[in-house]
């Protein structure tokens, strides 16, 4: 064979070769690239739901005490932010037997019904309170409170009392109640899921039961009861509203509708019926 043939084959070959060598690579690159778009398909988008109801301050409006907070939820790096007011009374409880000897009369914080609206996931809960066993020398709230449960024994009505107070007292005061009620608030994360309904009425698709059993905490210092201001468990009732801009509430009618949240009275608390509802975003 001459030497052009030899280099004709040779050319021949080495083009056969580059060509397959570009056609196993085009392959590889269309794999990584497929791989890596499902991958990015496939990765949890950062979702997070807070529809426990946190205060971010209480404030003296017309000489009561009222609460303001909210709730959020970040779906798709957008937030969304349900506001909410509350009352908050203060008043000698009924039944003061229980307090220790060394202690001031035991106080009902009131916290009134909380209702907000988030993504139409409306959540109500019941009344809240908290009876509680304040220290006198104990700290700065205990003083606080238990100079108003004097006061409030003496026969002056909670308006009165707060007018009365300095401004640094009522600041005082106002933080101390905010940082209390927050720390009962976040123990709904623990209620258990009773009973779900489905309703037959209304634009509303159905409704979570969850109840919080009356418990006792330790909080900056003071004994605390918390209750439904009746001796019963809290209740956070969670209702599902569909319509455009509700996602939530879209999202969990049709989980309620086609029977898919049934086994859910077995998952337990509040927390870990978000995380499912999470997952599912």
């Amino acid at each position: 064979m001459s030497n052009a043939s030899t280099c004709r084959a040779q050319c021949v070959r080495t083009f056969r070769e580059a060509r397959q060598y570009a056609a196993v690579m085009l392959l590889l690159v269309t794999m990584l690239f497929t791989l890596n778009a499902q991958q990015a398909l496939a990765a949890p988008k950062p979702t997070a739901i807070n529809v426990i109801p946190t205060i971010t301050n209480i404030q003296r409006v017309n000489g009561h005490l009222v609460a303001k907070g909210f709730a959020t939820a970040v779906i798709n790096n957008e937030k969304y932010v349900a506001p909410f007011t509350a009352p908050v009374n203060i008043s000698l409880a009924a039944d003061q037997s229980a307090a220790a000897a060394a202690g001031c009369p035991i106080l009902d914080l009131a916290l009134g019904p909380i209702n907000l609206n988030l993504l139409g996931l409306v959540v109500q809960t019941s009344p809240i309170c908290l009876t509680i066993t304040a220290y006198q020398g104990g700290g700065l709230l205990g003083d606080l409170l238990c100079g108003v449960a004097d006061l409030l024994n003496g026969g002056l009505a909670l308006n009165q009392i707060l007018s009365g107070l300095t401004h640094a007292e009522l600041t005082s005061l106002t933080t101390g109640l905010t940082s209390l009620f927050n720390g009962a608030l976040q123990q709904l994360s623990q209620a258990i899921l009773t009973g779900i309904d489905l309703l037959a009425q209304g634009p509303a698709s159905g409704i979570l039961h969850l109840t919080l059993a009356p418990i006792n905490l330790t909080l900056l210092g003071l004994n605390v009861h918390l209750d439904n201001c009746a001796n019963g468990p809290v209740t956070v009732d969670i209702t599902a509203v569909p319509g455009a801009g509700n996602l939530l509430g879209n999202l969990l009618c049709g989980l309620l509708d086609g029977g898919l949240l049934g086994g859910l009275i077995n998952v337990g608390t509040l927390q870990q019926i978000l995380g499912i509802l999470i997952g599912l975003l």
